[in-house]
């Protein structure tokens, strides 16, 4: 069977374009409700109704939100009116944007090269889970695919402002995009070596002052409004600096990290099928390299998506509580386009390699379908818990605070604020004493207390779990056996709520 590369692209771009439609209405039709997700949505519609998100200057804990996909969100909302299914179709698009970026990047060296790099970053499993949740995850994934893809034709002034604006809209994505600006630099200073053209350090010059200029902006009206002249500026796009993450919950998210980050986790947050292509391909291109069979624009092509892989390693391993799985999201690009080698050095083998191909589509779509429509019809929450966010979003006032460890599904829900990183935390789930407990929330402006069943347990700290401590059973114990400071105001099967009198 001879496979024409023209007739090669069209029919995938005709299976992205189905791809798009089948995932983006699975998107609109997802009942999942990620805790980030209702931020994000919520944030979305403060910039629709031209709002900007003002600190509160409490004594509660204050979180921080890249400002990007909300604004993004918000464009919509204007139009058509917020809606949960309208944001998760726009991730959704984000998610078939990306891989057909993915395929341009590979198109540089040969169509087939394209088609396999997009789908082998389509069978991550976790790609196609997240194309149905409003999360950061795959914007960030699409903006770090961009990004590859205008520094590899960053070849005059134009192309540098450019990549100098994809950089900044890399950073407010997530901030974990100013590694993307280091591997700008360390890519062009190489291939400025190579290569001896001053033209290359002109353009790096004005890629990186407009990425800094731009990226800059939030970060000085930080600094400007709330004075706080230091790194933690960087990770604070609307609010003051806080205390979040020191203390117990820093010592916390350490120790999840520990339990969590192995090799084999990594690998699962990825997929074998990634994993495996992208070791052979590191293996041949080596092989070939020593050889000299390889050509200088495939050189080129795979230094830069092996710096930014392995900057973006070097970090994951360094930053604390790295075992989310969701923070490898921004180098799929380049490991699907490093995978991808393999197989299409394998062309010379035409029967080998047009079954390859086919088997890899075919799995890919297979696969990432089976994910993300059982992402589709799962639902996070039960009723019972859902009842009793109703019941709260109708039966207190806007501004009072509640205590509980979802604090994403009570904005969503009962569009209340909830609280729970604050120092005293572990000791107001071990100790015995009622009135401290009472006290403690108090300072931190709490009338409300929700338990769900679901997030109860012996101890505050569970291993291997992504929560940052939920409640004991001793507290619930204590808080139940003192009517005097605390009334069961709501009950149910799952859920109870408690008020400060």
């Amino acid at each position: 069977m001879k496979l024409d590369e023209k007739m090669m692209e069209k029919l995938f771009l005709v299976s992205l374009l189905v791809l798009g439609i089948v995932f983006v209405y699975l998107a609109s039709q997802t009942q999942m409700l990620g805790e980030d997700e209702a931020f994000f949505y919520d944030l979305g519609i403060t910039f629709s109704q031209s709002e900007y998100p003002a600190y509160d200057s409490g004594n509660r804990a204050t979180g921080t939100m890249q400002p990007l996909i909300p604004l993004i969100l918000s464009v919509p909302f204007m139009i058509f009116g917020p809606s949960l299914a309208l944001a998760k179709m726009i991730i959704a698009s984000f998610g078939i944007l990306t891989m057909l970026v993915v395929y341009l990047i590979g198109k540089r060296i040969n169509v087939f090269y394209g088609i396999l790099a997009a789908f082998i970053l389509l069978s991550a499993t976790l790609f196609s889970h997240y194309m149905m949740l409003v999360y950061l995850e795959i914007p960030v994934a699409f903006f770090s695919a961009l990004a590859t893809y205008v520094i590899l034709n960053m070849d005059s002034g134009k192309g540098a402002v450019l990549t100098g604006v994809v950089l900044f809209l890399s950073f407010i994505a997530k901030q974990s995009g100013l590694f993307l600006i280091a591997g700008l630099f360390i890519f062009e200073i190489l291939v400025y070596l190579h290569k001896k053209d001053k033209e290359i350090l002109r353009n790096l010059f004005i890629a990186l002052v407009i990425a800094a200029m731009l990226s800059m902006a939030f970060p000085l009206r930080n600094i400007i409004l709330y004075d706080y002249p230091h790194i933690l500026f960087l990770n604070s796009f609307f609010d003051a600096p806080t205390d979040a993450f020191s203390g117990w919950s820093g010592i916390t998210a350490q120790d999840f990290s520990n339990h969590m980050f192995t090799l084999d986790s990594y690998i699962s947050n990825t997929s074998y099928l990634m994993m495996i292509s992208m070791i052979f391909s590191v293996v041949l291109f080596f092989m070939e390299a020593g050889k000299n069979k390889v050509n200088k624009d495939v050189a080129f092509f795979m230094l830069l998506a092996a710096i930014f892989l392995l900057l973006y390693n070097i970090y994951y391993f360094l930053q604390l509580g790295i075992s989310e799985p969701r923070n490898i999201f921004i180098i799929f690009p380049q490991m699907a386009l490093i995978g991808g080698f393999f197989i299409y050095r394998l062309k010379d083998y035409k029967k080998i390699f047009t079954v390859l191909l086919l088997s890899f589509v075919i799995v890919s779509i297979y696969f990432s379908s089976i994910v993300a429509m059982s992402t589709s019809s799962s639902q996070r929450y039960s009723d019972n818990y859902v009842n009793a966010l109703t019941w709260l979003g109708k039966n207190t006032q806007e501004d009072e605070f509640v205590l509980t460890t979802y604090a994403g599904s009570v904005k969503y829900f009962a569009q209340r604020d909830a609280i729970w990183v604050i120092d005293e935390l572990p000791e107001i789930m071990s100790t015995s004493d009622s009135t401290y407990i009472y006290d403690t929330l108090k300072d931190y402006n709490v009338s409300y207390i929700l338990v769900w069943s679901s997030v109860l347990g012996n101890n505050f700290v569970v291993p291997e779990s992504n929560l940052l401590g939920i409640f004991t059973t001793n507290f619930l114990d204590v808080v139940m056996n003192d009517p005097d400071h605390f009334n069961a105001t709501y009950q149910n099967t799952e859920s109870i709520i408690f008020e400060l009198i």
